[in-house]
């Protein structure tokens, strides 16, 4: 039993052959865009967290070596350890080293860590040093002189870092050349938006400045909020217009598109092996056939009513499964009603707490629900039909009606025996006699069962019943 998703393996003969989100014309695009332009850019694929950008630019990178394309795939994340990403991005280069090329590579990083070494120390930093415990008057006095000398020593090493900026350039130019011949060098940079403010902003600047060479392509795989708003930190202040600011630095965009959400649900519901549990023989033979269907339809109409990126489906599911572990195959599991609950559980814990321990009105429930969930997901065009969302909605007030059986607010329905049965409470949002069919198919599928083992299921209150 799997409870994460482990990294998909990326073989060399097919790079995406475990994509399951039909990426690869995706890559074929990039791939195009990236060998018809023969001069240096930087291409930024901007994409949500979550949403399946790092194994995309490793799948496209071995699909680039594929091509015979050389690529480098740098992660800023797991190195912004490292004070100077100067360091990092020349220390990446060295994989392209070779016989023929070291020399080059050894004045590139002379000279780069010459340009790199950090100003000299600022003036109140080295007065202070220097004259702690002095009086203030002559600190005051001798600052001056040093000032002085400060200034001239940073006005001559200005042009002199100009100059070896411009030597830097040529001999990775030479590089480049001798070792990526006739093609572009793609060196992707990966997870940007979530290092250090102050590490981000400096990969970019580095790019700019040194790196801006023909027979390099520069590729940022980012969340572009997230980076503008790692740019917004980096300088304290809201009122930067950060998306202008990244303009300087990215030339093309590219968004990468979001996947078939269907598709991507029935994929976790293998991964997961959910058809262990609810396609079981035993289960089948109790009649309960129906909730595969349910919790496929359910889950991918709240996904993608809400828009959730693949990281937070896949711990939808997850928790979903192993609410099933704890369940026999003579349970009632409300697939519906599970997933919904899972997902208040998540973003609202407070009233979930209050839904499962009977401290919210049946009115105060109903007001509640659009805050959590966009009420299209309980509609449909068809009058003959209703959604796997509305069937859980029905799920949620039958089991929070049984949890009521002792108080003076049941739910209950009137007129059921007629061809319109009605609620004895209205939902703006919904059509309420569908609503009120679905309730009347509660109450008949689950024979007065409660939600009692399920709560404790998804708050992991129950031993496992099933062999992880």
């Amino acid at each position: 039993m799997k409870f994460k998703h482990s990294d998909i393996e990326i073989p060399r003969e097919d790079p995406f052959r475990n994509c399951k989100l039909n990426r690869q014309p995706n890559a074929i695009i990039l791939t195009q865009i990236v060998q018809n332009y023969s001069d240096s850019f930087v291409l930024s694929i901007n994409g949500e967290w979550g949403t399946g950008k790092t194994t995309f630019t490793k799948m496209w990178a071995a699909y680039l070596k594929q091509q015979e394309i050389t690529s480098i795939y740098f992660n800023a994340w797991e190195n912004d350890f490292i004070s100077d990403p100067m360091i990092a991005l020349l220390g990446e280069l060295q994989q392209l080293k070779t016989s023929k090329t070291a020399k080059t590579l050894n004045s590139i990083l002379d000279i780069g860590s010459k340009i790199a070494i950090k100003a000299i120390p600022t003036l109140t930093k080295g007065i202070v040093k220097h004259y702690c415990g002095n009086e203030l008057a002559e600190a005051a006095k001798d600052a001056l002189k040093a000032g002085a000398e400060i200034f001239k020593t940073e006005v001559i090493e200005y042009e002199n870092k100009k100059n070896k900026l411009i030597t830097f350039k040529e001999e990775l130019s030479s590089f480049i050349e001798k070792s990526v011949p006739n093609k572009p060098l793609i060196f992707i940079v990966d997870e940007l938006d979530r290092c250090r403010p102050d590490y981000a902003v400096e990969v970019l600047e580095k790019i700019k400045h040194f790196f801006s060479i023909k027979g390099i392509v520069f590729v940022l795989s980012i969340d572009k909020e997230q980076l503008s708003n790692s740019i917004r930190g980096h300088y304290g202040s809201d009122r930067i217009n950060a998306e202008e600011y990244l303009r300087r630095f990215i030339d093309v965009e590219y968004l990468l598109p979001k996947p078939d959400i269907e598709s991507y649900c029935k994929y976790l519901y293998e991964y997961f092996n959910f058809k262990e549990f609810l396609e079981s023989d035993e289960r089948y033979r109790n009649g309960l056939s129906g909730d595969k269907n349910n919790l496929l339809r359910c889950a991918t109409e709240i996904i993608k009513a809400q828009n959730y990126s693949l990281r937070q489906i896949e711990k939808l599911f997850v928790h979903t499964r192993l609410v099933l572990c704890s369940c026999s195959s003579r349970h009632y599991v409300f697939p519906s009603l599970t997933f919904m609950l899972i997902c208040i559980r998540t973003i609202n814990p407070q009233y979930y707490q209050k839904i499962i321990n009977q401290q919210l009105t049946l009115d105060e429930l109903v007001n509640f629900i659009p805050t959590i969930f966009p009420v299209n997901i309980f509609n449909n065009k068809s009058s003959l039909s209703h959604t796997a969302s509305l069937w859980g909605l029905a799920e949620l007030f039958y089991c929070f009606a049984q949890s009521f059986l002792r108080t003076p607010q049941p739910l209950q329905l009137t007129n059921v025996d007629s061809s319109k049965p009605k609620l004895t409470f209205t939902i703006e949002y919904v059509d309420n006699e569908k609503l009120a069919n679905a309730i009347i198919g509660c109450y008949r599928f689950y024979s007065d069962a409660g939600w009692g083992h399920i709560i404790k299921s998804i708050d992991l209150l129950n031993p496992i019943l099933e062999q992880i």
